[in-house]
């Protein structure tokens, strides 16, 4: 048997795979086999917290008894985050997943008890990592964590624009590690900078996947210099940028197992198609949208026993047609709003073809 070293892994995966599992398969066992793990977790957790609410990085290591590796980032572009930072995003990460859990499970007042912990923590970290002066977290990392747990609204404008100007100043590349690679393109794309996260996903200098791709590399590895392993999933977090937000296709956690889909693409860049597909327990749900001068045309199945919102990019829903009819005719799609140049629809299962014309 192959061990590796404790610190080689990440422990929150205790809070993390159930809640995933969860919400793509619908298993709520899952959850109910786990959940006193998760509890458990949280207080070990809580016994390297100091009064401030801040997680600091000790535990056993023979090389190092005082410093604890299991939560730090690894594998930086440059540097790497201070790892009281990250233990903090993960104390915050880790009660957030299990407030989420306990509610799922019924337990309203645990739920209660852990969201206070996630808030707590949230403002702990706010308090320790932010720089008035300069008005961000920091590089490698930081403003993307601290954008990832929520800010505050008189500091949000301040830090979108510091991580904007990051990027920029290095030349457009990501400067995370394993953990801020992870987040590194949603937290772009849900804050205004789209575009520059697919210019970043686009990049084919060091530090980029498509750096690897020009050093012929045919899977993930280790390090962006290519020292290590060359068969690593760490850096894998930062794909699902591609179906959650390029293809837009997204679990709804409040009807886990794909019983509700929301389809909602984003268009970047120079991009005319993108395609994606997903055996779920309820059988392929899969988006397709086309992108040309005259017309957005997007395709979505939803299987049986399954619902979904579908969000089309549009100016007014009267320019928005499905199977090339009126929707008002259609008795399986309902129009629901529009919302930040999105025409948003209910539909039943089947398959669609909506397109909007200017």
């Amino acid at each position: 048997k192959v061990r590796f070293p404790l610190w080689l892994t990440n422990p929150a995966a205790m809070q993390i795979m159930p809640w995933e599992f969860y919400l793509h398969y619908g298993d709520i066992d899952m959850l109910k086999n786990n959940y006193e793990g998760m509890k458990g977790y949280i207080k070990y957790m809580l016994t390297w917290t100091n009064e401030q609410g801040i997680m600091f990085s000790q535990a056993p290591n023979p090389s190092n008894p005082m410093k604890w590796l299991n939560l730090g980032d690894w594998a930086p572009a440059r540097e790497l985050p201070p790892d009281e930072m990250v233990h903090t995003f993960y104390l915050w990460r880790c009660a957030d997943l299990t407030a989420k859990t306990a509610k799922a499970l019924g337990k309203n007042n645990e739920a209660d008890e852990y969201n206070k912990l996630a808030e707590r923590t949230r403002t702990a970290f706010q308090k320790k990592f932010f720089n008035q002066e300069k008005g961000t977290y920091g590089l490698y990392g930081g403003n993307v964590f601290a954008l990832r747990m929520g800010v505050p609204a008189d500091q949000y404008p301040g830090v979108v624009s510091a991580l904007k100007a990051d990027i920029i100043a290095n030349g457009g590349n990501l400067d995370t590690g394993i953990f801020g690679t992870q987040f590194f393109f949603e937290v772009l794309s849900e804050n205004g900078l789209h575009e520059l996260a697919y210019e970043a996903m686009n990049k084919r200098t060091e530090p980029s996947y498509g750096w690897w791709i020009e050093q012929g590399a045919t899977s993930t590895w280790e390090q962006w210099n290519g020292e290590g392993s060359r068969n690593h999933p760490m850096f894998g977090g930062g794909i699902v940028w591609f179906y959650r937000v390029l293809a837009g296709m997204n679990v709804d956690p409040s009807q886990p197992g794909y019983r509700h889909i929301i389809f909602k693409p984003q268009p970047a860049g120079d991009l005319t198609f993108v395609s994606y597909s997903n055996e779920t327990p309820l059988g392929t749900a899969s988006v397709r949208w086309d992108k040309n001068a005259g017309s957005f045309k997007l395709n979505v199945e939803v299987p049986v026993g399954s619902t979904a919102t579908v969000y089309v990019p549009a100016k007014d829903a009267s320019v928005v047609t499905e199977s090339g009819k009126k929707i008002a005719n259609n008795k399986l799609v309902s129009f629901q709003r529009m919302e930040n140049g999105y025409a948003i629809y209910a539909v039943a299962s089947g398959k669609y073809e909506f397109e909007a014309r200017p």
